[in-house]
């Protein structure tokens, strides 16, 4: 099965920059060109990055990236990654309103 991602965001840093993030787990960064070093809080592990290469978030919590030179890097979003209980509430809205809807457009056509 191919995996689908989603692009969040693309960013061009010049060295030396300091990027604080939040970390969600399954979510990605990948290095497009340059180098980085990424930290993740409650994670022991940093890394070091160089172009074309991409690393899995594992943490949650506040996670750094510092350009080492000039480097763009993306963040990366599995499509079939679970939905955050906003995502899921707000689709649970959307049924519930076509729902009413369609009740409501049952009930006028009985009406006439």
């Amino acid at each position: 099965m191919k995996n689908h991602a989603t692009t969040l965001k693309t960013l061009d840093l010049p060295g030396g920059t300091l990027v604080p993030f939040p970390s969600v787990p399954g979510e990605a960064v990948r290095i497009l060109y340059g180098r980085v070093w990424l930290t993740e809080e409650g994670n022991a592990r940093d890394s070091f990055l160089a172009s074309g290469e991409e690393v899995a978030l594992h943490s949650r919590g506040l996670a750094v990236i510092e350009a080492l030179g000039p480097a763009r890097i993306q963040w990366i979003k599995p499509v079939h990654e679970r939905m955050t209980l906003t995502e899921l509430a707000g689709r649970a809205i959307a049924r519930a309103r076509l729902w009413l809807r369609r009740r409501q457009r049952s009930a006028e056509c009985r009406v006439s």
